[in-house]
């Protein structure tokens, strides 16, 4: 069976596919750059289709939940526009096209809630829209696209105090299992996010807003997919998951233009068939019945070092996998991967030319400030501006309005 399974990943991945296996697992040296991706593993976007080069930029200036929302108990709102123009500005001239930006976290700054410990939703403080426009803008100024990630599995850890990480850190898996709760987090918080004007848009029709990302790597907080963290005092479902993702996906899609996706902790839980692992669990057949709308526009998998297996029995990883091997059905970007290519088996130019060449539509390097042991912009400037400057034609992303879709991606709308 093992054999076969192995047999199956080399027959389907394409001849980039087996070339990049060969050199990454036999060699550990530069996986070799193909002369151009097939476009239709690109993500569509206006009217054309792209390779997303981005960054995490999480908690600005150190303020985890602090960056647009404010952690009431410290006063702490670490947005800086200043701050944030500088990293613009350096990403911009380097060729990165988009960011991704965490909003709520584990709901310590933002949004309001009516209780200390859980509660619903009650809105949003008087910093947050001002600060989320304020981005947005000078996303637009230098020609970035934004992913806003809503939600981190760490929402669901345990509630903490005043004195800890605030009174409103944690303990809100009611948001996921309760359905009151769950809209009133969409009524009092999404809405008037997407509705929120800026610049003669909304942001929600902003063209410098590519996509919202429902979670961050939900699987850790998931009772029956055998990776639950230890920390979740509120574990869920996975049908209780599906449903929350496919609700708020369905709100977006009903009331904003823009796209939707979720960040999925490992390519084990993203495929079907990629080597050794557990299935797709994020597909329309998963999403639909909970909301027919409320599907992802775009998958999102993480990769780390840990991923890359022995290649025999298990791999999640992206350089091992291609799009084809790991039977991904829509465009899918490696949403976060080491900046300093910590543990991979190769360096960052391995890593972006390796996930280019294997048929993903974008490579987020984590992270811009360097928050944990995975290397910050510093390690990656370099590798980045190389790639950028030689897939100009998939990264340098021109916006237009379509006469079909506007900007949707047609693969979904």
């Amino acid at each position: 069976m093992k054999l076969r399974v192995k047999l199956s990943v080399l027959l389907w991945g394409t001849a980039v596919s087996l070339l990049t296996l060969v050199i990454f697992y036999h060699a550990h040296s530069t996986p070799v750059l193909a002369e151009q991706t097939s476009v239709d593993t690109l993500l569509p976007y206006g009217c054309g289709q792209w390779f997303f080069s981005g960054v995490n930029i999480p908690w600005q200036n150190g303020g985890f939940g602090a960056d647009f929302g404010t952690v009431e108990e410290w006063g702490q709102h670490t947005y800086s526009a200043g701050a944030t123009e500088t990293m613009f500005a350096e990403l911009s001239s380097a060729g990165v096209n988009s960011v991704r930006w965490w909003l709520f976290t584990d709901g310590r700054g933002a949004p309001e809630f009516s209780a200390n410990s859980g509660g619903s939703v009650t809105g949003l403080d008087a910093n947050f829209l001002p600060s989320m426009a304020s981005a947005i803008q000078l996303a637009q100024e230098y020609d970035l696209y934004l992913v806003f990630t809503l939600w981190d599995f760490s929402m669901v850890f345990a509630d903490s105090t005043a004195f800890g990480s605030g009174e409103h850190s944690g303990f809100h898996g009611n948001l996921i299992t309760n359905s009151t709760d769950r809209q009133s987090f969409i009524n009092n918080a999404l809405l008037p996010m997407l509705d929120y004007p800026v610049g003669g848009y909304t942001i929600g029709t902003h063209p410098n807003v590519l996509a919202w990302e429902i979670i961050n790597e939900p699987e850790w907080i998931i009772t029956n997919l055998n990776a639950l963290d230890g920390r979740a005092v509120q574990p869920v479902t996975l049908a209780q998951m599906h449903r929350f993702v496919a609700e708020l996906s369905s709100a977006i899609h009903q009331n904003s233009n823009q796209m939707v996706t979720v960040g999925s902790a490992s390519l084990k839980w993203n495929s079907d068939t990629a080597l050794g692992a557990d299935g797709n669990f994020w597909s329309d057949a998963d999403l639909s019945p909970y909301a027919a709308d409320g599907t992802l526009d775009f998958y999102q998998i993480h990769y780390y070092g840990w991923m890359n297996g022995d290649g025999v029995n298990w791999s999640y990883s992206p350089l091992f996998n291609s799009v084809s091997a790991a039977s991904l059905d829509k465009p899918t970007i490696v949403g976060e991967f080491p900046a300093n290519a910590s543990d991979t088996g190769t360096n960052l130019s391995g890593l972006l030319n390796g996930i280019y060449n294997n048929g993903y539509a974008g490579a987020w390097t984590w992270s811009y400030d360097g928050v944990d042991g995975n290397g910050s912009w510093s390690n990656s400037a370099a590798a980045m501006t190389s790639f950028n400057q030689a897939h100009q034609g998939q990264t340098a992303v021109t916006f237009a309005t379509c006469s079909n879709h506007v900007y949707l991606p047609s693969i979904v709308k």
